[in-house]
């Protein structure tokens, strides 16, 4: 089957647990959606495949690199927690920096502030953002969109595939799932739940086919 007429193959991928998420949503959301949503996601022309990363400074990027060949994706999205955020949030770009002060999963430091010495000050995620956040407001959870993916490992993340992979690429930052045995008025602005945010991410990911698709068909004539 050729590259035209085969199901988009698309990666998908969470965070493991870090320092202050001893429970990470974003990979229970990834491994719903290549379990229980797999079947249904082909049927729509997609190839779902996906991993957990490991919140390490220096393993994220050889984790990446290895999927990307691996895989041989059409497209890639990242999803990683922001846990005081209250909405989905999808990003437009990531930033050439990293904190030096927040430890990761191996309470490692980064080493340095920089991704890339000497290059460009940020990469724009590639695909239509506006349009992610309206398929999933549609699908029913809180999206909007945000300016950069901060300056943690989903910064490095995205910076990381945007730099070695030459197709759509983008990241979704998830917040912190509702619980649904909350009391009453506990929250004026109530968190989406884990299962609004599966459904979120699954009609994000259609919509992310959607927009690759033009571009496969471009790039084969």
């Amino acid at each position: 089957m050729d590259r035209k007429s085969r199901p988009l193959r698309i990666v998908l991928t969470g965070f493991g647990s870090f320092p202050g998420a001893a429970v990470n949503p974003a990979q229970a959301i990834v491994r719903r959606l290549l379990r229980a949503r797999a079947p249904a996601l082909r049927l729509a022309g997609i190839d779902l495949r996906g991993d957990v990363l490991p919140v390490v400074y220096a393993g994220v990027e050889c984790a990446i690199i290895r999927l990307l060949q691996d895989a041989r994706p059409d497209g890639v999205l990242h999803l990683g927690l922001a846990g005081r955020r209250k909405v989905i949030s999808v990003e437009t770009r990531a930033r050439n920096r990293l904190n030096t002060i927040h430890p990761d999963a191996a309470r490692k430091f980064a080493s340095g502030m920089a991704l890339q010495n000497g290059g460009p000050a940020q990469r724009r995620s590639q695909f239509n953002t506006f349009r992610l956040k309206v398929a999933m407001l549609r699908a029913g959870a809180p999206t909007a969109v945000s300016i950069d993916a901060g300056d943690y490992l989903c910064n490095q993340a995205l910076w990381i595939t945007l730099s070695r992979f030459d197709g759509p690429a983008g990241f979704i930052h998830i917040p912190r799932p509702m619980r649904l045995t909350r009391p009453r008025g506990s929250q004026k602005t109530p968190r989406p739940t884990l299962a609004q945010m599966t459904r979120a991410i699954e009609a994000a990911l259609r919509e992310f086919a959607r927009q690759t698709r033009p571009r496969i068909r471009a790039i084969n004539g």
